[in-house]
């Protein structure tokens, strides 16, 4: 089980912030904070990154660091790995919800309800049709043989349509 997060962090900006740490630990501080910053979801926090100014991040940060270290240590590998992997998964979510066309790959595939979603009909079919010429081209490339998704509102439930034949 997770360690509890500091005040003033909702769980979505607190795993911004520990895959921020991830990327300065490998990356280093300046080209983490160019390259990698925090996507926060709350106003005050979102704040750090939309400036020209580098220091309230930076400041954040090092007023962090030991609670990321503690938070590290008391969650553990695995169930920071989780965490990182559903947070990547609501990332994509939240970049996507507006998308009404969506691809599930089949099988048993389960990780997510559609792995790509797309504006247009044209667009999602354009895809398959990718997929099936590599597939002809390459043989580490499988045929399409999924599901074919579509919503009518944002963020609402994808139902499966035919493929066109």
């Amino acid at each position: 089980m997770s360690a509890s997060i500091p005040a003033g962090f909702t769980l979505y900006d607190w795993i911004e912030l520990v895959g921020f740490a991830w990327k300065v630990e490998n990356e280093g501080y300046h080209y983490a904070a160019e390259h990698y910053a925090p996507e926060f979801e709350t106003e005050e926090l979102r704040a750090l990154v939309d400036t020209d100014d580098p220091r309230p991040l930076s400041k954040a940060y090092e007023e962090q660091e030991q609670a990321l270290q503690e938070w590290q240590e008391a969650t553990g590998p695995d169930e920071a790995d989780r965490l990182w992997e559903a947070h990547l998964q609501e990332q994509k979510e939240r970049r996507e919800a507006h998308l009404p066309w969506g691809l599930h790959p089949g099988g048993d595939w389960n990780f997510a309800p559609y792995s790509k979603a797309f504006a247009t009909r044209e667009e999602v079919l354009e895809a398959i049709k990718e997929q099936n010429a590599r597939a002809e081209q390459y043989e580490n490339f499988l045929p399409f043989t999924g599901r074919l998704l579509h919503r009518t509102t944002p963020r609402g439930e994808w139902t499966e349509v035919p493929l066109p034949r």
